[in-house]
């Protein structure tokens, strides 16, 4: 029997039918299907494009783990991987002061001889790029960001000051002050930190930030993604101590994506519901014109639950074909991005010369049994109501 239901489910939807309109509904409802699928295959990866392009600079200039300063550091490299890196480090807002010109910034000092993450090549000198500790019968550097150097005109080799009025001493009205020659400009392209961001070396941050600034520990590892399971793994370890992760210092910027992205997920089905409507009225109005065959199959002996397996047939094909044809365009679309970036985006306005995605399989998986499950629902009532129909009123039918 089942071998008999797929061939007339086959031939209900493949064979030439008397009415060309329910043709029609019925290729409109799989091109929806598909174009549903392609919109959240395409949009999804366009989000995750994003997201991951926020995430790898972001954490190119924060720490992926952060521990409270009271944590052995001995011991916590112990628990690290290959290629971490631990250091200590505080950080106070400042006024960078240049001349007759001042901008207030967060000054980061940090327990490393130099920071040579993203320096700009053609403002700084090979031996002192990004350099932190103080060169012999010289100040010690500062490395800033390209937005403060562009609004101060700074570049490699001038020197600044740093004033740090949180530090002023009881009965004193000197502003702590510290001078130092700028020996690098990063461009991390992230407006905030080009802006606002400045490192020098931990022993003259302890020596300007004269009260208790906030000393914090961190771990810079060599794969980010895995700051998550070390941090839980270190809380064990360390249960007095506190552990934040890349993820936790930007929480809200982190989970407003995620929410944008399942919003997106969530709208974006509604053209897959726009098929599905279509659907009904297709398979509702092939079960009018097939009405007659159905009373001739239930003469024969056909039970009413084949019937009703036939017509769920039919939207089984439909979903099948409607969501195949939208996951290979889909994905066809974002892999083509991926390697020949053919959409770019305007060097005047964004910081990326290309549309940045990026595509996950059960992401894919997941947008696939959604429209799928969608379609399933939705072919229940016009199969139950095929199969409800009697033998004798379907066969004279329109008599």
């Amino acid at each position: 029997m089942s071998q008999l239901n797929w061939y007339m489910a086959k031939r209900y939807f493949f064979a030439k039918r008397s009415n060309r309109f329910v043709s029609w509904v019925g290729g409109i409802s799989i091109l929806g299907i598909a174009l549903g699928v392609i919109a959240l295959i395409v949009t999804m990866a366009i989000l995750n494009g994003f997201e991951g392009e926020v995430t790898r600079r972001i954490t190119n200039f924060i720490p992926h783990i952060v521990a409270s300063n009271d944590v052995d550091m001995d011991k916590l490299a112990e628990f690290l991987p290959a290629g971490a890196t631990v250091y200590k480090s505080t950080e106070r807002k400042a006024i960078l002061r240049a001349g007759e010109e001042n901008q207030v910034l967060r000054v980061r000092a940090i327990d490393r001889s130099s920071w040579r993450y993203l320096l700009d090549d053609h403002v700084t000198s090979s031996h002192t790029a990004g350099k932190l500790e103080r060169i012999a019968n010289d100040l010690p550097g500062i490395v800033i960001g390209a937005a403060i150097s562009d609004q101060l005109f700074l570049s490699a080799g001038d020197t600044v000051s740093i004033q740090s009025p949180l530090d002023i001493q009881t009965g004193s009205y000197r502003i702590p002050q510290r001078h130092f020659v700028v020996t690098g400009i990063f461009r991390s392209e992230i407006f905030d930190f080009d802006r606002r961001l400045a490192f020098i070396h931990y022993s003259e941050g302890r020596r300007l930030f004269k009260s208790s600034g906030a000393e914090e520990v961190h771990i810079q590892l060599a794969d980010f993604q895995l700051a998550q399971n070390i941090g839980e793994t270190l809380q064990q370890a360390f249960p007095e101590s506190s552990f934040n992760t890349w993820h936790d210092q930007h929480r809200t910027l982190f989970d407003a994506m995620r929410l944008e992205k399942w919003g997106s997920f969530i709208g974006l089905n509604l053209i897959i519901l726009v098929a599905v409507f279509n659907i009904v009225s297709s398979l509702m109005m092939l079960v009018l014109e097939k009405t007659p065959d159905i009373g001739i199959l239930r003469v024969m002996g056909a039970p009413s639950e084949a019937i009703r397996t036939i017509f769920n047939l039919q939207g089984y094909i439909i979903a099948f074909v409607g969501v195949v044809i939208g996951v290979v365009i889909g994905t066809g679309l974002v892999v083509s991005q991926l390697y020949w970036g053919w959409i770019r985006l305007p060097a005047d306005i964004y910081l990326i010369p290309v549309l940045p995605v990026e595509i996950y399989f059960h992401e894919v998986l997941l947008v696939s049994l959604v429209a799928f499950a969608i379609v399933i629902l939705s072919i229940r009532y016009p199969a139950k109501k095929a199969a409800a129909l009697l033998p004798l009123k379907a066969i004279n039918y329109k008599r």
